[in-house]
């Protein structure tokens, strides 16, 4: 028959691939494609409103516990660094006041002490250099000035012996010692010409000219 083809016979005849007849055909049949899938959802509702209470309530009882440590951790804690005041030497004044009524020495003296720091500074003792002399502060010591305050101190000083006390004080002096929070410090006082005057007045006053008067020396 004209519409059907021979097959090769005999050794290396194969068999092709089988065409469609004229006027066949497949219909092609086309598979919608599926509808894209929701990303899963990661927590509900209900889980979300768990995971929400559960945090808050760590949150508050991390609060109570801190509150409650709060005070023994305050009561061990170190306490905060404070900036030093000035050494005391550094913050008094002393000014010389004038003579003072003597009483029983030879000599008294109104010493006024000023205090320009912030912290508050005792005076502990007064004393000077000449041996033939005895300082005494009437009252009493130790005496507090006030940051910003002043005091007024009567210091006495007596002749016990005239050998060893200069006929003229050219730079007599007094040593104060003071204290503050910071330190403990003697300073030496020299309060100017108007005190050496009226010191050298009242060493002429209670002692003669004779020539066992100690010498004018310079401390």
């Amino acid at each position: 028959m004209s519409g059907e083809r021979e097959l090769p016979s005999g050794p290396g005849g194969f068999l092709g691939p089988v065409e469609p007849g004229e006027g066949t055909w497949t219909p092609l049949a086309l598979r919608p494609e599926p509808p894209p899938e929701r990303p899963p959802r990661l927590l509900s509702r209900r889980q979300k409103w768990l995971l929400a209470s559960f945090l808050l309530l760590a949150v508050l009882g991390l609060t109570i516990a801190h509150a409650v440590n709060y005070p023994e951790r305050a009561a061990n804690s170190p306490p905060p660094q404070q900036q030093l005041p000035p050494f005391p030497s550094q913050s008094t004044r002393f000014e010389y006041g004038g003579p003072a009524p003597a009483f029983q020495d030879s000599f008294a003296i109104r010493l006024t002490v000023r205090n320009t720091g912030p912290a508050l500074v005792d005076v502990l003792g007064v004393s000077q250099g000449y041996p033939g002399l005895t300082v005494r502060v009437s009252g009493w010591l130790p005496q507090t000035v006030p940051s910003g305050g002043t005091i007024e101190l009567r210091v006495g000083l007596k002749v016990t012996d005239c050998s060893g006390a200069p006929a003229d004080a050219t730079l007599p002096f007094l040593d104060v010692t003071l204290r503050n929070t910071r330190a403990m410090e003697t300073v030496s006082q020299i309060l100017g010409d108007a005190y050496a005057r009226d010191l050298s007045a009242a060493l002429h006053s209670a002692c003669d000219d004779s020539d066992y008067r100690t010498p004018a020396t310079t401390p």
